[in-house]
């Protein structure tokens, strides 16, 4: 948390009382003038990637502050958005993060889908756990990434956007750096181009937006989102790079921002050279002959013929 302004702070853009400080930026805001440097943001994002309010947006939404303020926002701006969730059967959390959703969605009639990761997939995010040595979060980031991808393309849509804010991609882009992983690397960027008609483009309009910025969003915009974490997520390795990164943001605002926007000029993101063909089993697109779906589905199913 940023420290409090004194009582006496002015807002950067129209000289009223100011509430929110943003040391990064240098800048303290009202209310009416925080709101509008967010929507700002957020239509910097979308114009730089050439996404007009003329291409309808699925936005995956999982109930958290992130994934609502980004539907709220775009709504705004004047998108055509439909929400898409996936319970993914983590008890109560799962519970709690659809009712999230359903309420943010009632308050503001916006249009939503929810499917449950046991009726896509066949087995809820509990029975994996159960049934495989894998680290969980790596096998949940693999499934939501390719039940979305699908799901989008079922829906009817070409974009489906994320709520990744900044400090969920430089965390990510550092981590990436220290383990020198190449593959994950080529594809670090807030938007990815469709490499097949079987899957949609994929954009991040957050990520000029730090975790901090959000949080400030929702609580003037009203947004009751999910304040649980995950209760699988502890240790995750991601959450402590986040972590290293606001250590170093404390001590020289503006770090995060330098750290990604810095890589993303200098390495755009580059196309795979390695052709798709269709999964022998669902027909999906693959590098190889079964898709990381398939192959996980028959992993599980053979723990399970053992119980």
């Amino acid at each position: 948390m940023p420290p409090p302004l004194p009582p006496d702070a002015k807002c950067t853009r129209c000289r009223s009382q100011a509430t929110i400080r943003l040391p990064n930026h240098h800048m303290n805001f009202c209310p009416d003038c925080f709101t509008h440097f967010f929507q700002t943001a957020v239509h910097r994002a979308m114009k730089k990637y050439g996404i007009s309010r003329a291409t309808p947006l699925l936005v995956a939404v999982s109930g958290g502050k992130d994934s609502l303020a980004l539907w709220n926002v775009l709504n705004q701006l004047g998108h055509v958005t439909r929400g898409l969730h996936i319970s993914l059967g983590i008890d109560d959390f799962s519970e709690a993060s659809t009712a999230a959703v359903d309420r943010f969605a009632q308050e503001r009639s916006l249009p939503w889908t929810q499917y449950s990761l046991k009726e896509i997939f066949g087995y809820d995010l509990m029975e994996i756990k159960r049934r495989s040595r894998r680290r969980i979060c790596s096998l949940c980031g693999l499934l939501k990434r390719q039940m979305l991808n699908r799901l989008t393309i079922k829906e009817g849509f070409q974009v489906l956007v994320t709520g990744h804010n900044l400090d969920d991609e430089a965390g990510r882009l550092l981590g990436n750096l220290v383990y020198h992983r190449s593959e994950h690397l080529r594809k670090q960027s807030p938007f990815l181009p469709t490499p097949h008609g079987k899957m949609p483009i994929r954009f991040k309009p957050l990520y000029r937006l730090d975790a901090q910025e959000v949080r400030n969003y929702c609580s003037l915009q009203g947004i009751h989102s999910l304040e649980a974490a995950c209760p699988l997520s502890r240790g995750a390795t991601s959450h402590i790079f986040q972590e290293a990164l606001n250590l170093l943001e404390r001590e020289m605002p503006g770090t995060k921002r330098q750290l990604l926007y810095g890589y993303l000029e200098r390495h755009p993101a580059s196309p795979s050279t390695i052709p798709f063909v269709p999964c022998t089993i669902c027909g999906e697109p693959t590098y190889e002959d079964t898709c990381s779906v398939c192959n996980l589905r028959r992993h599980l199913e053979k723990n399970s013929a053992k119980e």
